[in-house]
């Protein structure tokens, strides 16, 4: 019966970048075969079935798996090659097994540790995602009632532009008129001034008339006095002729009838003289009469054109201080609307501001989303891996079952132990990665392989 001895070898470097395999097998004759993977191989690969002569193949790119086949010159020499293989390096594989499957347990609870802390973050940073989103329910409520009073004060600004403008337009019709009024009344108080001066004019050239009134009638008294003391000496001497002329008797009949001849015309020369006079005197007066009526009927219609002025120009002073109050009440608007303004662009500043927090702060959430998949990602492949090792502890499998699963080989051995020898039969089936090896790398420089393979 053919001797047989087989011995695996395995290094693993704690999650350093390379993992390697060592197998070493023979039957009825040496076979060693060692491959080695490395971390970075991505892609799908192959392991082919193990042939008589020596077969070199790469299924990954950059995998190497060698296959040498040796046929040992005799059995002796083979069996006691084989007994001392095993007998010097099977304790010390054991325990060096036994270190490094130590180690990994400690790893895992390690892992475990790391895991429940993670899963503490974890539900601080929703705890932390949830006050964020009331938060930014707030903003956005807040961001709401800005924009509706913007809305509101937009409006109410266009209003009053609108409002302004007709106003500006009201004031400048008002200032026309004004200017026209104002031009109005300089011209009447030109005209009442004329009439001022013409109504002195005339009461200067009545007072002229009424005192050559006094003079004439002061004349004409004077003339009537004078006459009257003419008529009476005549009179006088008439008297005092007729005496002495009836004394003389009618000697002197012809200086009567002279005399009274004399007397008839100085009678009516007085009676010519007073009636022209009082005829001159009528006519004077019916003169000034008409002089003075007509200057009375000027200064009355200057007066009333006086009066009329006045009343305009007090109707014009009642405009200009109404306008001078809506002039006021219009800056006071103004006033307001510029106050509004203000309010309207410190409004608009404050919603700039609150836009960049939201954007700061949606940013900040954005990091923390990244952070968070980031940390479910490392979360899940410790949870792959843990599954592994506890589906491994639960079927009681040798300690290479997990790394075989991760290599994506899949290998039968059928042994048989008779007496001091070993009988084992090797069969490697053609298994297919169809998915690519997925690398996670963990905040402490651990390296985590996941690998999905389809047999």
């Amino acid at each position: 019966m053919s001797l047989s001895s087989f011995r695996f070898q395995i290094n693993i470097f704690d999650y350093d970048p390379a993992l390697s395999l060592l197998c070493s097998q023979s039957c009825s004759g040496l076979v060693s075969m060692s491959f080695m993977v490395d971390h970075h191989i991505m892609g799908p690969s192959s392991y082919r079935k193990a042939r008589p002569a020596s077969v070199s193949s790469s299924g990954f790119h950059s995998q190497r798996r060698r296959l040498t086949y040796s046929q040992p010159s005799s059995i002796d020499s083979l069996e006691t090659f084989n007994g001392d293989m095993t007998r010097r390096s099977e304790k010390e594989i054991l325990q060096a097994l036994n270190d490094r499957f130590a180690g990994y347990i400690d790893k895992v609870r390690n892992l475990e540790m790391h895991n429940r802390n993670l899963e503490a973050e974890a539900a601080a940073l929703r705890q932390s995602q949830a006050g964020r989103s009331s938060v930014g329910e707030h903003y956005e409520r807040e961001l709401g009632d800005l924009r509706g009073l913007l809305q509101q004060l937009t409006g109410e600004k266009a209003r009053a532009v609108v409002e302004h403008d007709h106003l500006e337009e009201d004031i400048q019709h008002l200032r026309g008129r004004l200017e026209d009024e104002a031009r109005n009344r300089e011209e009447l108080e030109a005209a009442a001034r004329a009439m001022k001066k013409y109504a002195e004019d005339c009461r200067l050239a009545r007072m002229e008339l009424d005192k050559k009134l006094c003079a004439l009638e002061e004349e004409a008294d004077f003339l009537k006095k004078n006459h009257e003391e003419e008529v009476a000496e005549l009179l006088a001497q008439i008297q005092g002729a007729q005496v002495s002329f009836d004394m003389r008797d009618a000697l002197k009949a012809d200086v009567t009838s002279a005399l009274r001849e004399i007397r008839s015309q100085l009678d009516s020369h007085a009676s010519k003289s007073a009636t022209h006079a009082e005829e001159w005197y009528q006519v004077r007066m019916e003169r000034l009469s008409e002089a003075a009526k007509s200057n009375q009927d000027a200064i009355r219609g200057s007066q009333e054109e006086i009066a009329e002025y006045r009343r305009q120009l007090q109707s014009r002073i009642i405009e200009l201080e109404t306008l001078r109050g809506t002039k006021e009440s219009l800056e006071r608007q103004r006033m307001e609307n510029m106050a509004k303004n203000e309010t309207i662009n410190q409004l608009d500043s404050e919603l700039k501001n609150t836009k960049w927090e939201m954007a700061s702060q949606l940013r900040d959430y954005q990091e923390l989303l990244n952070v968070k998949m980031a940390l479910d990602i490392e979360i899940a492949a410790y949870r792959k891996l843990l599954e592994g090792e506890e589906n491994r502890l639960v079927s009681g499998g040798s300690p290479y079952s997990y790394l075989d699963s991760r290599i994506s080989a899949h290998m039968k051995v059928k042994g048989e132990e008779i007496s001091d020898t070993v009988i084992v039969e090797e069969q490697t089936d053609e298994t297919q990665v169809t998915e690519p090896l997925i690398l996670f790398k963990t905040h402490s420089n651990h390296l985590l392989i996941y690998c999905k393979h389809q047999s």
